[in-house]
Parts: structure tokens; sequence; C-alpha cells
């Protein structure tokens, strides 16, 4: 899909200064809400990993059954204490288990590192693949503020969600998601062709041969794995 909104970066300065345009012309039109940022170390679909996956049953119905496998097993490792569903499906989301929430960062920077953190991928023709960083200027009206009498798991409409830090890769990242809406027919639609959404979209194409020297400018500012992964893993 060609987003109409979309820009070639070559250096982390053409970066910030994209985003600070960004942001200069949303606050012109009354959108003061803090931007938020998706990287991809290729140009896939903006779909949660539940939707991305073949499932032996219904989209809704496997994702609960996932989820009450997922509570049954991990509470007794887990140092957090998850206090509703939507800490549930955060804590779930980044230990890899598949859930309706796609990734975002209120980091710029942390974006841009998963975009380049690792050399680019091939496509089937053995060409190599750019990297993207999505920028949403998301409205107020699209964060989910009342999780305490609300459900992600039946959720009417796509929104935005920060959850309670039930994770130290969480805080480190600055994280937060989107939570999809699972449609009727039982498939999500492409969050960048979602009607409230894709008008709210920037697409950032990183080029693949950027992408080792912005992965060590990155680690000259202090964003490694070391700092976005704090745990043994990221050591």
């Amino acid at each position: 899909m060609k987003v109409t909104n979309e820009h070639t970066i070559q250096s982390i300065n053409e970066y910030i200064d994209l985003i600070e345009t960004v942001k200069t012309n949303n606050v012109a039109i009354g959108n003061k809400a803090d931007l938020i940022f998706r990287g991809q170390s290729s140009d896939k679909p903006l779909l949660p990993k539940l939707a991305r996956l073949t499932l032996n049953g219904e989209m809704a119905i496997m994702e609960k059954l996932m989820l009450d496998e997922f509570k049954r097993g991990s509470l007794p490792l887990t140092e957090f204490k998850p206090e509703n569903n939507w800490d549930w499906l955060a804590l779930a989301q980044h230990h890899g288990l598949p859930t309706r929430l796609l990734d975002w960062s209120y980091s710029a920077l942390a974006a841009l590192w998963f975009a380049v953190q690792n050399p680019p991928k091939k496509n089937d023709k053995g060409n190599l693949k750019n990297g993207v960083v999505w920028i949403l200027a998301g409205l107020f009206i699209y964060f989910c503020f009342n999780t305490e009498m609300t459900d992600p798991l039946s959720n009417k409409i796509t929104k935005i969600f920060r959850s309670t830090v039930v994770s130290r890769r969480i805080s480190a990242q600055a994280g937060l998601f989107t939570v999809h809406k699972i449609n009727d027919n039982g498939k999500m639609i492409r969050f960048e062709t979602n009607r409230e959404f894709k008008n709210k979209l920037t697409k950032v194409i990183i080029p693949h041969s950027k992408f080792s020297i912005l992965r060590r400018q990155l680690h000259v500012l202090g964003v490694n794995n070391a700092t976005i992964f704090p745990d043994i893993d990221g050591f």
C-alpha cells in the first residue's frame, strides 16, 4: 500500500527534523497528544501477531485459550502481578504470545533502533529490504483510559493503550500498544487502512544502506540492546 504521507531519511538529523515537522503541524491544528512510533526491519502490514498466524479455530476463541494458559503457567514466574486482562495481554505480548496488541513506543530513537538493530533482510529475489518507522499522531480520544470497566478481549473499536509497567522492557522502551478489534468475520484490518487512523500516520523509509551507520550513531546516543532490553538477553 502506498502511503501519501511518506518520507525517506538518510540520517538521524533528517529523522529528528521530520519528527519535529510532524509534531509542529499537529500542534498547529490543535492536536497536542504525544507522537508514538513503531520501528520495523521491513515494510510489513501493521497487524498484531495474532492476525498473522494460521489458527486452528476462531481468532477470538484461540486468543482467550492462549491467554488463559499463559495466566495459568506464568504467574509463579513473573515478578509483576497483572491486575486485569489489559496488563495480562501486555505481559504476554512482551514474552512472545500472539495477542491483539501491536507494539509502539513514545521514543523515536527506540523505534529507529528496532528498524535497524539487525542487518537488512532479503526479499524473495535476494534484494535487501528497507526498514520502516511509522509515526502516529493519535488524538486523545483514541486512547483507552478506562481499563477498570472494560476488557480488551471484547473491545469494539481499535484503541491506543498504555499498560502499567508489567515488565522492565516496557519501561525501558517507553512502550505502549494499539489494541485491535477483531471484526465479525473473525479478522483484523490492517492498521494503516483503518479509517480512523490512516490519515494520522507518517511512514518513514529507512534505506537498507544506512542501517549500519544509523546503528552506530544510535549506540553513541546510548540506544542499543543493553538499554532497550535491560535484562540478561539484552546484555
